[in-house]
């Protein structure tokens, strides 16, 4: 199936795409001195606190998403290409959908492809 996307988009802007993935949940995922605090607010309010306010890790979720939806919109919806937030797969894989143009008609029909995320 790659061989498919590849005739759409070039490796470099695909590998970027993963990368900059990669990279934002490596950032979600560190722990540091925010990510005590809100842990040791949690187990002071019984977690209570986490109704009221969003940890570092949505947030940078939220910045993930964002991300997604600017490439899709930028680069990849122009080429026929989507990306599926991986945060809706699981968090295993990247799902690209392919829409083709079938007939004269201007309808449009899609098929996926997974391909799966290196070091995520």
């Amino acid at each position: 199936m790659w061989q498919f996307i590849k005739t759409r988009i070039e490796r470099q802007l695909f590998e970027d795409t993963v990368k900059t993935l990669n990279n934002y949940y490596a950032e979600a995922e560190k722990i540091g001195g925010q990510s005590y605090l809100e842990g040791c607010l949690a187990c002071a309010t019984a977690y209570i606190i986490f109704m009221c306010m969003e940890t570092r890790y949505e947030k940078v979720l939220k910045k993930i998403s964002r991300y997604i939806q600017e490439q899709n919109e930028k680069m990849y919806a122009p080429r026929g290409l989507l990306i599926t937030d991986p945060i809706e797969r699981g968090m295993r894989v990247i799902e690209i959908s392919i829409f083709e143009d079938r007939g004269s008609s201007g309808s449009s029909s899609s098929s996926s492809s997974t391909s799966s995320s290196s070091g995520r």
